[in-house]
């Protein structure tokens, strides 16, 4: 040891000794000339001291452990109701789970997806031939493509359009639920989505709202908290269980409930009697976007033709709902909207419903560009990161929208997220902040789906004579789809 160390160790009063372990040790960690030298080889030793405790994966030969029952073990909790599984507990934490397994668990897929997906109302043509159940009472004229084509959409709709009979089962199966859920949710549930917007088809889902009081959301309060935020989130977790265990334990639901994820809490049912799916969400009343897409309907009619005849192409190649990763009903509509918007005072002619259909699909498959553009539906426009007003400018809550919208696509772009970056964008115009075609990361299909449509579509105008045989279709040559699991739907919703 070095005659200063020891005079310096002295002076304090401790044994020389305890300096270091060795005098080897402070020849090698001590640079004269270097202070970072000197502190990197100190933390280099000290890392070499630490002692870490290794667990190995098997026990060794030899080792016995005493059998600890479940009671005495950390974390035991009392086992819940048998109906519901230990898992499904809202009081029961989720066990940890390592990066890996949280990302696989994230891209698995809902367990009544796949046997939805076979159940499809709307399904491919596959081998057989295309069918028209929508020609059955129709004579189509003897006049130009567009005019046919117009025929067409109006029939397709009203064959569609659910009958006096289906409503009336549509109530009550509205009226079962009530009933069921009568003392387990706060108020009545109340229906929502295309039931009540006017946008419905024989086989649209039942869309239920769990009217939730989030008291500190009060509308006296100048600045009302997050309706999203963990505790109002969790609150609609434990209430959409309660759902859960209720219907579980009834012959019309049992064996048929998915849960969604904690992100976006929902919970969806089928019923058994129907076949009719049902989803329940939660709330704090009727969304906003229902109202909207009421006023809209009253002012641009072909809205629902146009809706109606894009879905069906949509389904007929799996591109439709937000479990097929796609475009969703409220975000369809919207897009038509946009659409319309646009167009606004182009179409006046009392039979343009096939012009429509072929501008909407040459608009979306051809001149927009939906993985890069986003869709504003109020006012209406396209939006991009080269179309956005600079932040430091005065500007209107709906441009401030579009820019948050853009930057979540460019910050995902360059994370090498690209699902995110490519997905499809519609701003809400109930919400400028939100994003309805959030669920759709099928983009390209998408638009692809568009193209091709209005290819086949405009060939079958330019080829149609005006002659038209009693088979002849030209909606047919488009849509490409088979009815016969909605035939059946149909013939079991009113066999209750």
């Amino acid at each position: 040891m070095r005659p200063s160390t020891v005079r310096h160790h002295a002076r304090l009063g401790l044994p020389a000794s305890r300096l270091f372990h060795s005098s080897t040790v402070v020849r090698n960690d001590v640079f004269a000339n270097s202070l970072r030298k000197t502190l990197d080889a100190h933390r280099s030793t000290n890392r070499a001291r630490l002692i870490r405790k290794i667990y190995p994966k098997e026990d060794p030969p030899g080792l016995w452990r005493p059998e600890i029952p479940p009671q005495s073990r950390v974390g035991y909790q009392t086992p819940v109701d048998p109906a519901l599984p230990a898992a499904e507990s809202p009081d029961t934490p989720e066990p940890e789970l390592g990066a890996k397994k949280r990302r696989k668990k994230a891209k698995q897929k809902p367990p009544g997806l796949e046997a939805r997906r076979h159940e499809e109302a709307i399904q491919p043509v596959g081998k057989g031939p295309a069918q028209t159940p929508w020609l059955k009472n129709v004579d189509l004229p003897r006049a130009s493509a567009e005019i046919t084509l117009d025929t067409e959409i109006r029939a397709l709709v009203q064959y569609l359009t659910p009958s006096a009979e289906e409503r009336c089962q549509f109530e009550k199966v509205r009226t079962e639920v009530a009933s069921l859920l009568k003392g387990v949710v706060p108020q009545a549930p109340q229906v929502i989505g295309s039931h009540r917007t006017g946008l419905v088809l024989a086989h649209s889902d039942l869309d239920f709202i769990l009217p939730f009081k989030d008291l500190q959301r009060s509308p006296e309060r100048d600045r009302r908290p997050s309706a999203t935020r963990p505790q109002i989130q969790d609150s609609h977790i434990r209430l959409l269980r309660q759902v859960e265990r209720t219907l579980q334990q009834t012959a019309a639901f049992r064996d048929q409930i998915y849960p969604s994820d904690k992100r976006n809490p929902a919970l969806s049912a089928r019923h058994r009697p129907t076949g009719l799916w049902l989803h329940f969400y939660c709330g704090e009343g009727i969304p906003a976007i229902t109202e909207y897409l009421q006023d809209y309907q009253a002012e641009y009619p072909s809205l629902k033709p146009l809706y109606a005849v894009t879905r069906i192409l949509l389904e007929a190649r799996g591109l439709f709902g937000a479990p097929q990763a796609s475009i969703s009903p409220d975000a369809l509509a919207m897009l038509i909207v946009a659409f319309l918007k646009v167009n606004h005072g182009r179409f006046t002619a009392p039979n343009s419903l096939g012009d429509q259909f072929l501008a909407l699909l040459r608009l979306y498959g051809n001149d927009v560009n939906l993985q890069t553009v986003g869709v504003a539906v109020d006012p209406p426009s396209f939006f991009g990161a080269d179309t956005l007003v600079p932040s430091g400018d005065q500007n209107a809550a709906y441009q401030r929208g579009q820019r948050s919208l853009v930057n979540a696509k460019r910050t995902a772009a360059a994370k090498g997220n690209t699902p995110v970056a490519n997905r499809l964008c519609i701003q809400d115009p109930t919400h400028y902040m939100n994003d309805l075609g959030r669920s759709c990361t099928r983009t390209s299909e998408l638009r692809g789906a568009f193209a091709a449509a209005y290819e086949h579509l405009r060939r079958a105008c330019d080829d149609w004579a005006g002659e038209p045989k009693k088979s002849s279709s030209i909606l047919t040559s488009v849509l490409q789809a088979r009815f016969d699991a909605l035939e059946n739907l149909r013939a079991r919703i009113l066999c209750i």
